[in-house]
Order: C-alpha cells, then structure tokens, then sequence
C-alpha cells in the first residue's frame, strides 16, 4: 500500500497549484505591488491549539507596520492585532508573497506535510483559508482577509 502525497509532495514538483477535493491549493500567494500599496489583513480565525502565522514578504523592498519595516512580516495568531495595516516600500517592490507557518514546538515551521491555502476572491478582499502542514488538510487552521490598495 502506498501513501497518499501530501500537499508539499505534491509542489514540490513545481506546481504553483493542486487540486484537493475539487478546490485548487496553492503553497504560496504572489500580488503585484507597487512602492506606496497598502495591505490590510485580518485575522478570522485560527485553531486555538497551535499557533499559525500569516507570512508576508516583499520582494526587493520593505513592509511597514506600525513604524517598523522588514523584508518578511509574521503575524502570529497569539500576539498579533486581529487587524493590520502594512505599507509596501521601495521603488523596486514589485511583488508581496505571502504563505502560512505555524509553531511546531518553538520551531517556525512552513511548507511541509499537508501545508496549503484556498484562495477566495470577493468583492473587496480575497479570503484565505490555510492549512497547516500537520495532519490531513484542514483548511480552517488559519483564516485571512486581505485586501491590497494601489497608490494613487
């Protein structure tokens, strides 16, 4: 008897997106962004047992949040604001990815075992619905709202 793939098996041969039960997965959320754009995340839900991270990075500039800037921004369930504001910065960011993590006994883990998001398009936001890497895929693990404003 052969095991069933999980999710990160089944990226790990480059596939930006699975299918699960009819619903397309992906690892991994890229938007294009712009010096000046304006992410809003709000956390929904996240399982009370183990802490999940929203992950969110700009590629070739800097997040801001709260007057404070870095490359990667981790808004954990435990200690994060339920609501966030971040502001991209640098003239070279041209694009925000953002992924799920969660804490495997002080161990920032991502992107292994069953480990994926939904992605929901709605009017004003897109929703993700996250499953950690452990375990079958539940996708209830961590749930966002994020909505992306260009400048001008």
């Amino acid at each position: 008897m052969t095991a069933t793939p999980t999710l990160s098996d089944l990226f790990a041969d480059g596939a930006e997106t699975v299918e699960h039960r009819g619903r397309d997965v992906r690892p991994i959320l890229r938007l294009a962004v712009s010096e000046g754009t304006k992410v809003r995340v709000v956390r929904m839900a996240a399982r009370p047992d183990r802490r999940q991270a929203l992950k969110l990075a700009a590629v070739n500039g800097l997040l801001e949040v709260n007057g404070a800037t870095s490359e990667v921004i981790s808004l954990w369930s435990d200690t994060s604001p339920a609501e966030v504001e971040l502001t991209v910065l640098g003239a070279k960011a041209r694009r925000l990815e953002v992924w799920n993590a969660w804490d495997l006994g002080g161990l920032e883990t991502a992107w292994l075992g069953n480990a994926g998001m939904i992605i929901e398009q709605a009017e004003r936001h897109l929703a993700l619905h996250c499953s950690d890497g452990l375990g079958p895929p539940s996708f209830t693990d961590l749930q966002v709202r994020l909505s992306v404003a260009q400048p001008g």
